[in-house]
């Protein structure tokens, strides 16, 4: 519990690695599938644990979501290997990435031992970086008009906050890289992108952690304003609040 609330992860998450717990060999029975939350495979910056695993956590699904209402959503479908009596310390894993109204197969690994996480994490942490890298690229195409509420899977965007007052162009957010002591600053661009430090621009926040910590990660719990610690996340809660939607926004 004390590693899911430091890395703003949901109290029903699951943490693959490091481990903690057995890992799962096969889904609970009310379980269609896990939900990837946070994958963190150190980079280059650190030589000497380069390709590490630091974090591999998910969370169960009950039932198959439509995928048109879940883009860039990254699943784990485990089933026993074929046979008539598979042992249970073996898997089948199934990658799907929702993607453009459609689950696509991304990754396939069969027969794999209980050390899964640790294999199937680096895929994981690639496919879910260039898909939000595709995704910035689209969102910055659009003319601000078209960056409504129901963008960003209908939970609100940064230029929803701006247009909101709930931001203000120049305000800057901060970044605790977790277990690095590394701290990243960000600031608030008109156009309702996050401006790193060596300039790139993000439309969304995951998008940026992405890129500084190569992890995907909840950008919206992560950046915290400078000024007052309030996470981008609840400034997008008091959004919602403000239009009346109260519903809980869905994981982006």
């Amino acid at each position: 519990m004390t590693i899911l609330r430091r890395e703003g992860l949901p109290p029903d998450g699951v943490i693959l690695a490091p481990s903690v717990a057995a890992t799962p060999m096969r889904h609970p029975d009310n379980a269609w599938a896990m939900l990837v939350l946070a994958v963190d495979v150190l980079d280059d910056t650190d030589p000497d644990r380069q390709g590490e695993v630091a974090l591999f956590a998910g969370c169960w699904l009950t039932q198959q979501r439509p995928a048109s209402l879940s883009e860039g959503d990254l699943v784990l479908v485990l089933t026993a290997p074929e046979g008539e009596s598979p042992p249970d310390d073996l898997a089948d894993v199934e990658m799907l990435l929702a993607h453009r109204s459609r689950w696509l197969r991304v990754g396939e690994w069969e027969g794999v031992d209980p050390r899964w996480p640790w294999a199937v994490a680096p895929t994981a942490a690639a496919i879910m970086g260039l898909h939000t890298e595709a995704t910035d690229v689209a969102a910055a195409a659009r003319p601000p008009a078209d960056r409504s509420l129901g963008g960003w899977s209908g939970n609100g965007g940064i230029y929803d906050l701006l247009a909101a007052g709930l931001v203000r162009a120049g305000e800057k957010f901060t970044w605790d890289r977790p277990g690095r002591g590394a701290r990243h600053t960000a600031k608030i661009h008109p156009d309702g992108t996050l401006i790193l430090a060596d300039g790139r621009a993000y439309a969304n926040p995951s998008g940026a952690l992405t890129a500084l910590g190569g992890k995907h990660h909840n950008g919206w719990k992560g950046w915290k304003r400078t000024s007052d610690g309030r996470p981008l996340g609840d400034l997008r809660a008091e959004l919602r609040t403000l239009r009346g939607l109260t519903s809980t926004p869905r994981r982006v």
